[in-house]
């Protein structure tokens, strides 16, 4: 039997509303032949009847009484899939047009570096009417340009994910080179993925809408909630710790020249330092859970022979500057306890100015 060249993959859970959308959406799709991988994730509400419901010889469905993640359904299906290239679609967007999954893998053909492309989005709403980027705060976040693999690294350090997942088509190589979605992750386990993947290969993004991606405050796992933002910076933390990790002094050099100390990058020792130092310099948004790793990661180099000669020789970094850093960078003093210090630093203040006034 022959191999369909795109594997289709949707994790579906409670999104009987709109799955028929979706669905319909990748059954359009002409020029490419493809297979569409659906497994339901334990919903509660009719999907899985919806579902079931389509008869198309592409469509393998997975039903499943038990709620398992996201992640874990989708590396499931990708670990199912034999198509050259995987496709993931959200089960409540839909794609526009019938040539995006040929358009891509055209693309794909042509340029044998790329790793996976992408595009941007247009937002509809539940009903699918549309909604004007410019009246959300973060509309304009898939519309990026080209970059370079340091480059992409600089601006997922700096700023964070900005890439539309359901518009990609990625080899299936690349699964098998950079591993699984990593389930612990629930805001950000697609960046993840992607620092992995431009570690490795070249991405493109299309100056094309490629889906209509639905808002829905407070219901989408991208909603900005308070739990989700809150999960958002600590899973920047978790993140931080390996964002580095394989990195090359070429990529480091293209990406963060500008805020290297030595930008000539000579050894691998320091390469590991000037890792860790870029965790400590000041980030508006993620700051805080990059300084807690840059901690951690100095700590260790200073604890290196190698390591620790060439910072005190080269960078004059030593113990004593490392005090000093941790006297400044208050990331784990409760807020309660701040609080109260900031209060009672604020009587002393006072009381010293009423004694001074007394005093004269």
């Amino acid at each position: 039997m022959k191999k369909p060249t795109v594997s289709v993959v949707m994790a579906t859970y409670n999104h009987a509303g709109f799955v028929t959308e979706t669905i319909k959406s990748v059954l359009a799709q002409t020029g490419v032949d493809f297979e569409f991988l659906i497994a339901d994730d334990g919903s509660s509400d009719s999907t899985r009847d919806v579902v079931a419901n389509f008869h198309d010889e592409r469509i393998r469905f997975f039903p499943s009484e038990v709620n398992k993640g996201a992640c874990v359904v989708t590396n499931d299906l990708i670990s199912k899939a034999s198509g050259e290239f995987v496709a993931l679609i959200n089960s409540d967007d839909y794609w526009i047009g019938q040539d995006k999954l040929s358009f891509q893998v055209q693309f794909m053909r042509e340029n044998p570096e790329i790793g996976a492309c992408f595009g941007k989005a247009k937002f509809v709403d539940k009903e699918g009417k549309g909604i004007d980027k410019n009246t959300i705060p973060w509309g304009g976040v898939f519309d990026q340009p080209n970059r370079s693999q340091g480059a992409w690294l600089r601006h997922f350090f700096d700023l964070g994910n900005c890439i539309c997942h359901p518009t990609m088509l990625i080899r299936r190589s690349c699964f098998e080179r950079l591993g699984s979605y990593n389930n612990r992750l629930r805001q950000l386990p697609d960046m993840d993925m992607w620092i992995r993947l431009v570690k490795n290969y070249p991405i493109h993004i299309f100056d094309k809408d490629l889906i209509c991606f639905r808002v829905m405050p407070g219901e989408n796992a991208s909603s900005q909630t308070v739990t989700n933002s809150i999960r958002t910076i600590n899973e920047h933390y978790l993140i931080a710790e390996h964002f580095f990790a394989d990195v090359t002094s070429k990529q480091l050099q293209d990406g963060f020249s500008d805020v290297l100390k030595n930008k000539d990058i000579p050894s691998d020792i320091h390469l590991d330092i000037e890792k860790a130092l870029l965790l400590m310099n000041y980030n508006q948004w993620l700051g805080k859970p990059y300084q807690m790793i840059g901690m951690l990661k100095l700590n260790e180099l200073l604890n290196s022979p190698e390591h620790s000669k060439v910072m005190m020789e080269q960078y004059a970094l030593d113990d004593r500057w490392f005090q000093k850093e941790l006297g400044e960078i208050d990331v784990l003093r409760p807020k309660v306890v701040a609080v109260i210090s900031q209060q009672k630093s604020r009587v002393l203040r006072v009381l010293q100015r009423v004694y001074a006034r007394l005093g004269k």
